[in-house]
């Protein structure tokens, strides 16, 4: 039986300005849980999938959009370029937010296949890449009232500071620039929401 999302406005990030991604600053200061889920270099889907008994991608949308300020740092002035995002959910419970941007000359590699994404993860996807690189990671809270804050209210969970991670992928000669911020139900989500 397929699990029943609840409806999300798509793009959930419409413009940029809300995240301030920086290298992790004073990370020996951190809570373990932030740690354990900000800085692990392994696949997050290995990871979520490992927390759960059912897990589930929610594809929001994917589409040829802009880049936002921030991302062309990443990706540079490409022409076109596509973006998708989605709710990965873990027990009928969202845990993380993910944005995914890459050229949409990607789309046309076959060894991504990137097209054929569908509600399959892309990160379990993207760590079966045999020539797989990846940047060091950026990290970035989120207010409550910024979008992903206010997606996070709208599934039913309290007003509080989220935290996120991205880093870019390079991967038969393409680059995928991927965020994920922790909401909902995710432990780090819960340690900040008791703040």
């Amino acid at each position: 039986m397929a699990a029943e999302f609840p409806e999300i406005r798509f793009p959930v990030v419409a413009q940029g300005g809300e995240a301030n991604w920086a290298a992790p600053q004073a990370p020996a200061s951190w809570s373990s849980c932030a740690k354990d889920w900000l800085l692990d270099p392994d696949s997050l889907t290995a990871k979520l999938k490992s927390r759960c008994q059912q897990f589930s991608v929610q594809l929001l949308g994917q589409h040829e959009a802009s880049l936002l300020a921030d991302e062309q740092r990443w990706l540079g002035q490409q022409q076109a370029c596509v973006v998708r995002e989605v709710i990965l959910w873990c027990d009928q419970q969202p845990w993380v937010f993910a944005r995914s941007v890459f050229p949409l000359q990607a789309l046309a590699q076959q060894q991504l296949g990137l097209k054929q994404l569908g509600d399959k993860p892309l990160g379990e996807h993207l760590f079966k890449q045999p020539d797989l690189r990846r940047s060091s990671v950026e990290v970035s809270s989120f207010a409550p009232d910024s979008q992903v804050g206010q997606l996070h209210q709208q599934l039913g969970f309290p007003p509080a500071t989220l935290f996120g991670r991205r880093s870019c992928f390079t991967a038969a000669a393409q680059q995928v620039l991927v965020a994920e911020v922790f909401i909902g139900a995710s432990p780090l989500a819960q340690e900040n929401s008791d703040d």
